[in-house]
């Protein structure tokens, strides 16, 4: 026959830790109940479910990463003028070096997306669709400045007339700062 002692050991195999805060949360008026502690087989388990990542999804993923920063890469080298510290809120309406780097800037973000389609044409649709939505935005940014108002010489239309000329490059201003969060987006998706 079992002692009492016995009885309970076999029954409640609590360690001494557990067994204290159990006590001191009966004690404390707290009737949060304690958790039960996992068995070792259990714990055991469960560490080395989390511990051991899910291996394909993380090559797919970082293969992904790595395809899109080399595109990126390879965009930058081929349009390295992308400087647009050069339009400000008090550019000139037809300064052309804020112009060239916007140009720049859009044609780094196509031929990102140009790169990208050229690697895995029948998926890139799937695979690169998060880039393909800034790059569709950094191509609308662009087509913003260059109609209705030619600004910063980005189309052959004809400037406005004097009386509205500080308040198209207001507009032009504008303009290039949303450029500038559509670019900033854009290198967010294409750099890790």
């Amino acid at each position: 026959m079992f002692s009492g002692r016995g009885a309970i050991r076999r029954t409640w195999p609590l360690p001494l830790a557990v067994a204290a805060g159990v006590l001191l949360t009966a004690c404390s008026g707290d009737p949060a109940p304690a958790e039960p502690t996992p068995s070792p087989a259990r714990s055991s388990e469960s560490a080395t479910a989390s511990a051991a990542p899910d291996s394909s999804a993380s090559a797919t993923t970082s293969q992904l990463t790595r395809d899109i920063k080399a595109a990126y890469d390879a965009a930058t080298d081929a349009y390295p003028d992308v400087d647009l510290d050069k339009c400000s809120r008090t550019t000139s309406l037809d300064d052309r070096r804020c112009g060239a780097a916007l140009t720049a800037a859009e044609n780094v973000a196509a031929d990102t997306e140009r790169r990208l389609r050229a690697k895995k044409p029948e998926y890139a649709d799937v695979l690169y669709s998060d880039v393909f939505l800034t790059t569709s935005a950094v191509q609308d940014g662009i087509d913003r400045l260059r109609d209705p108002i030619p600004c910063y010489g980005l189309s052959d239309a004809a400037e406005p007339p004097p009386p509205l000329r500080a308040e198209a490059e207001s507009i032009c201003a504008e303009g290039a700062d949303i450029f500038k969060i559509e670019w900033g987006i854009f290198l967010n998706s294409v750099t890790p």
